[in-house]
């Protein structure tokens, strides 16, 4: 499995002329998102085939630190569900907004049932009452602007 940074065209690129339903639907997701440095797609892939993304926005404070990253995509591969790529992606991303500094990551509503919500509370996302998130523990390291 590897796990890399990727951009909407090459996404739209992989799936073209497949018969991969969910990473049109993910691209036409992902296009909701601003271009913007602030937003980072990855793609998880394994056998020269994209099996699931992930799209990150993150918000940077007047201050010139990152205040909060929210995962507002994340779609698995039907035929490759149930085997802890959707899970590595979310890790990943916690880890870039972790090297930010970012001490919190929120999801958007609507991928609250990822893994009919499961996922989340296993990965230690708590909802209450402001929303599917998690704190993040810092890493030690001192923050990058």
């Amino acid at each position: 499995m590897r796990i890399r940074h990727t951009d909407l065209q090459e996404l739209k690129r992989s799936g073209a002329g497949t018969r991969r339903g969910w990473l049109a639907a993910a691209c036409a997701r992902l296009q909701s998102l601003p271009e913007h440095p602030s937003v980072r797609i990855l793609a998880a892939e394994e056998d020269g085939q994209t099996r699931a993304v992930l799209g990150l926005r993150m918000f940077w404070g007047a201050n010139g630190h990152l205040v909060k990253a929210m995962i507002c995509v994340l779609a698995v591969d039907p035929e490759h569900n149930s085997r802890g790529i959707g899970a590595r992606l979310v890790r990943f991303a916690e880890g870039i907004a972790r090297v930010h500094g970012c001490t919190r990551v929120d999801v958007v509503p609507d991928l609250g049932s990822w893994g009919e919500g499961r996922c989340w509370k296993g990965l230690g996302y708590d909802n209450p009452g402001a929303g599917l998130h998690k704190e993040l523990r810092p890493s030690g390291h001192s923050k990058c602007a």
